[in-house]
C-alpha cells in the first residue's frame, strides 16, 4: 500500500511518540491530519475515526483525527501524520463504466533515504469505485459511513507502515498487500500478530530499520 516517492512536505515532530514510550510513559495521541481536495461528508469523518480507534486500540495507539479545514492558526502537535485525500471522498452512485476498472493503489506513503515518512495520500475515487461494485442499495448516510470505514482501514494500513517504519506486508488482516471490495465493505479486519509486534516495538522506542522494498496497496 505504499510506494517510494520524493516527499513534498517536511516531516513534523515525530520523535516524541518514541521518546515517551522509552520513558515508560503513555504516548501522546498521534494526530492524523486529513487534507481533503473536495467537499466530504461529516458522517464519513466520524466513521474514519471510529475505524482507526478500533484497529489501533489493541496496541494502545491513540488517534486524534483532525480535518485540515478546521485547523487553528499556529496549532502545534507532538506527533503528526498527514494524508492528502485525493479525489471525491463522497459515496455517490457511480456510472457503470466507472465500476469496470479501479486498478491502482488505494493509498501510498512517502519514503526518503530508507525511512517511511509520516506523509501519505489516499485515493478516494479508487476506494469509491471498489465499494461501488458491492455496496448495493442503501441510504445516503449509510453509504457515507461505509466509505468512511473503508477509508479508515486504508489509513490504518498506512499508519502501520509509518509508525513501524516498515514496508513489509502480512498474509492476512488489514496490513496485507491488497484488500478486496468485499473486505472494504465489511471492514472486519484487524492487525495481525506481526503488525502488532512491529508497532509495539516502535512504541517501546526500538523502531526497526526500514524494511526494504517498494510496495503499492491495491
Amino acid at each position: 500500500m505504499h510506494i517510494v516517492k520524493t516527499p513534498l512536505v517536511v516531516l513534523l515532530a515525530t520523535a516524541s511518540l518514541l521518546s515517551a514510550a522509552a520513558n515508560s510513559t503513555p504516548p501522546a495521541p498521534i494526530t492524523v491530519l486529513v487534507d481533503f481536495e473536495q467537499p466530504h461528508a461529516s458522517v464519513s469523518l466520524i466513521a474514519i475515526r471510529r475505524e482507526l480507534e478500533t484497529l489501533l486500540q489493541p496496541v494502545g495507539l491513540k488517534i486524534a483525527l483532525l480535518d485540515r479545514g478546521n485547523l487553528a492558526p499556529s496549532q502545534e502537535f507532538a506527533d503528526l501524520v498527514i494524508f492528502k485525500m485525493k479525489g471525491s471522498c463522497v459515496m455517490e452512485p457511480l456510472p457503470f463504466d466507472a465500476l469496470s476498472d479501479e486498478r491502482g493503489p488505494l493509498a501510498m506513503a512517502y519514503s526518503s533515504d530508507g525511512e517511511v515518512l509520516h506523509f501519505g495520500e489516499v485515493e478516494c475515487d479508487r476506494i469509491r469505485q471498489s465499494l461501488g461494485r458491492v455496496i448495493g442499495a442503501s441510504t445516503s448516510n449509510y453509504r457515507q459511513t461505509l466509505l468512511g470505514r473503508a477509508i479508515g482501514l486504508v489509513i490504518g494500513h498506512e499508519i502501520y507502515h509509518m509508525v513501524a517504519n516498515s514496508a513489509a506486508h502480512t498474509k492476512r488482516g488489514v496490513t496485507k498487500e491488497s484488500l478486496t471490495s468485499r473486505e472494504l465493505l465489511e471492514a472486519d479486519l484487524n492487525l495481525p500478530a506481526f503488525a502488532r509486534k512491529a508497532l509495539q516495538q516502535a512504541m517501546a522506542g526500538s523502531r526497526p530499520a526500514a524494511t526494504p522494498g517498494v510496495n503499492a496497496f491495491f
